[in-house]
Order: C-alpha cells, then structure tokens, then sequence
C-alpha cells in the first residue's frame, strides 16, 4: 500500500504534468494497475467495520452464542450484591456443563475483560510475613437454597495464613453464643488450635477497639474461651482488614468457587460437613506461593500449634427477660408466648446458639425451644427478579434462581419456545403485582388460566390447557 507521499506524487505526474499511466508507471516503477488505481481513483477514508469473530461469538445449545450467555449471567449478577455475583471460573463451570462450551477458561476471561470490565486502581499494602502455628478468622455470608426458600448463612472461616488451609463452621447468626460455638466445632475438626489468633473488631469478640493509644479490649466470654484453649486473640486496627488479608481472600474464595450455584441446606451441622469435605479436596492443590500443596504445608503448620484440652468448653449465656401482658417475651426479633408465665413475670433465659430454655426464679424450667432465628428463611423479591427476565428471558435458563421457582411456574416458563416465553413473562410480571408467586403456583388454574385473555390466541392455543404445565416425573 502506498503512502499519501507517493500517492500525491502520483496525481500531481498526472494532472499538473500531464504524464499517461505507462509514464508514470515507468518512472515510478509501480505496476500499471497501481498507478491507474491512483491517478484516476479517489482516495477516500473507509470507516473500519467490526467484525465479530471467534468462538464466543458462535452459537452454541439452544441457539444462542457464548457470548451472549455470558452477557445474559453478567446482566443477572449486575443487579445483585458484589459478593453474590459469579465469579469468571463459575461461569466458564456454566458455559461447559450446560452449553457444552469448547472454549478455555482464559477465552471466557478475555471476553469479559474486552466487554465488560473497568480498570480499577487500588492502593497497595505491605505484605505481611505469617508464621507457622497462628490463624485468622472471619465471618462471611452466604445464601443456600432450604426447601426452595432462599436463606442466608453465616460460616465462621479460619485460615492458618502459612498453609492456607481453610475450616468453617456453619451458623445462623454473628452473635457471642454463634462466635465461640462456631470456633469450638472448628478446634475439634482441625483437632489443635492456633496459637495466636487474629479477629476482626466484630462486635462477639471485641469490646473496645484499639485506638489513642489504648489497646483492644475482648469480651469476657472470648477471653474465658481463649484461656481454656490457650490460644492469643490479636484484634485488627481499625479498618484494616488487609492485616487478615488471608482469611479475607478465603472467604470470597469459598463463595466463588462452592457457592455459584445455590447449594442445597438441611441442616447447618450437615452443610458444614459438606463444605469442610469440599475444602478438604481444595487442600490438594499448589500452593498460591510455594511449590508445594497446601494439605502438605498443613502438616507442617499443625505441629507449630497446640492440643485441643480433653474437657470440651460449655457454651452459654444467661439473661434476664420480663413478659408482656399476654406472657410474651421477644426473642431474637421474634414474640414466644411462654404457657406457664404469667404476666410481666421476671425470667432467666439459657441461651446457646441453636436452643433455649425458659427458667423462674427458683430454677424450673417452665419452656424450652429452638431459638426464632433457626428457621429464618430470605424472601426473594420476584417482581423485580421477574422484571429482569422481561428484559433478558434467555437468564431464565441458567438464572441462579431458577432453582427456587415453584413447580408449575416453573414448567409454564421453560417448556416452550422464547417467543412464547416472553409472553407468559410479561403476563406473570402484571400478575406479580397484586399476587404473591407462591399464591399463583398454588391456584394456578384460577389466576394463570384465567388471565390467558391478554395473551394471543396462538398463546393459548399453544399452551393444550393444563397438561403441558405440570412438572415432568423422571422415575429412576
């Protein structure tokens, strides 16, 4: 190609001296086609067309290209929290299972570096040295799916920054009796504690942070645990939760990695067993730093720490309560009547993590239950979830929702085609207004149904009334 030098020279032989081609192109000693190009040609600036190549943008199951599902999943987890959104390597887990995706995980995280990322400055921090034989300790939330109602755990997560091995406990709340618990179940699963433990400022552990040259205050009750294990508590400085860099790393690595999918929860003592499993697998793997795996670091660590005591420490608190009028007390944001206290009656409460007991003044347990917060169960926000897949109804396939949709909701949106699907989307979005989903679901001829009247008739007609919306049975 030629330059706009050579080009002009080549006009100006041709219109101001009057040269023929074969002459310039003698002089020149460019090709004859050449020169006629650009002697008699205009020369114009052509705007570059973007052509999409590659196999991100190549179709895959279902008609749509990778890339578009990719955009569909970052769209969906664009409206949720920072920590609930997928990581890169959970969607290239998607791309493969459901999609059949071919490509690398690098190919996927090129995609959405190009699409969809911003560059973010961050300050940097010193790195800290850690030896063996000392831990960190962070709390991390985290949504399961129990019975197809979205909750919210808490898992208590410790890391021993030399090896990077991780142990969490599952727990319902972020409070002392939770706290100590959660870190009683942890010592006996990794069977030796940590001789120096750093926490953060959280309210279970930690009284008064340190500040004006007064140093961290603990609470009585973590002060009394850590004399009975033998473990140091070291609380961060304030807003400085790089100090524990490593646990802060691990709780998002656990999120990323085991929660990109709703798990299925029974029971928070079954959970924690399935987790602890999936990080005991994790262990076997390199090292982020050495050249060695981290189970084998481990080892190593664990012969720096101390014995777990032969006596098991006894969590609990006591506090005093007084009922209302009708024999209430409120509970962890909860009313419990109590059916053998009267009135504005003064009562001691045993409070552990899971359970209580109501006791007089003399000692006798008059009630005894779970405590409210056990049961607590997430609402999930339909309108707006379903307000999402009016805008993009291909989600709906890989939506992390999905999941918790009723039975016949469910069978109604997927088993047709996107057309219609769009249809029974926008007519489920104006029933969401005055029903609640699960309302819909359980009198789903009466309100679904009836409705189809602003639908097309090739909507209704494509439905064959209630056969096609019930769930389909797989016997195995």
């Amino acid at each position: 190609m030629l330059t706009m030098n050579q080009i002009n020279h080549i006009k100006k032989m041709r219109n101001e001296e009057d040269y023929s081609l074969n002459k310039i192109a003698k002089v020149t000693g460019y090709d004859w086609s050449t020169v006629k190009k650009y002697a008699d040609g205009n020369v114009l600036p052509k705007e570059k067309k973007s052509v999409k190549r590659g196999m991100m943008y190549t179709k895959g199951v279902g008609g749509q290209t990778y890339g578009e599902i990719v955009d569909a999943l970052l769209f969906e987890d664009s409206k949720e929290k920072k920590k609930d959104r997928r990581q890169k390597k959970a969607i290239h887990k998607i791309l493969m299972e459901d999609y059949d995706f071919p490509g690398s995980y690098r190919l996927v995280c090129q995609y959405i570096a190009d699409t969809h990322e911003e560059i973010q400055h961050n300050n940097a921090y010193e790195r800290l040295e850690h030896p063996p034989g000392e831990a960190q300790l962070d709390f991390g939330n985290y949504r399961v799916c129990e019975g197809g109602e979205l909750k919210d755990i808490k898992l208590l997560v410790l890391v021993p920054p030399y090896s990077n091995r991780s142990y969490v406990a599952a727990l319902p709340r972020e409070n002392k009796e939770c706290f100590l618990e959660g870190l009683k179940r942890i010592f006996e699963r990794m069977s030796v504690v940590p001789r120096t433990l750093r926490i953060d400022n959280l309210a279970a552990g930690v009284v008064r942070s340190r500040g004006r040259g007064e140093e961290t205050v603990f609470t009585d009750e973590l002060m009394s645990f850590a004399t009975h294990y033998g473990f140091t508590p070291v609380a961060c400085n304030p807003y400085s939760g790089h100090e524990k860099g490593s646990v802060e790393n691990k709780v998002g690595y656990i999120r990323y990695n085991f929660f990109d999918r709703l798990p299925e929860f029974e029971s928070y003592l079954s959970f924690e067993d399935w987790i602890n499993n999936e990080l005991d697998e994790d262990s076997h793997r390199r090292h982020y730093q050495e050249h060695l795996l981290i189970s084998e670091l481990w080892e190593e660590d664990r012969m720096h720490m101390l014995s777990v005591p032969d006596t098991p420490y006894p969590i609990f608190k006591y506090e005093d309560y007084k009922t209302n009028k009708y024999g209430e007390i409120r509970l962890d944001g909860q009313s419990i009547h109590i059916p053998r206290a009267g009135r504005n009656q003064r009562l001691t409460l045993q409070l552990k993590w899971d359970t209580f007991k109501c006791l007089n003044r003399m000692g006798e347990i008059l009630y005894e239950g779970i405590r409210p917060y056990i049961t607590d169960s997430q609402p999930v926000d339909w309108p707006y979830v379903f307000q999402i897949y009016q805008k993009k109804p291909r989600v709906l396939d890989h939506s992390k929702y999905k999941k918790l949709l009723p039975s016949k909701i469910k069978s109604y949106l997927l088993e047709t085609d996107l057309k219609e699907r769009i249809k029974r989307i926008t007519q489920l979005v104006e029933l969401l207004q005055e029903n609640e989903l699960s309302d819909i679901d359980e009198r789903f001829e009466d309100i679904v149904l009836k409705s189809l009247h602003t639908l097309s008739n090739d909507s209704v007609s494509s439905l064959s009334l209630y056969d096609a919306l019930s769930p389909k049975v797989v016997t195995h």
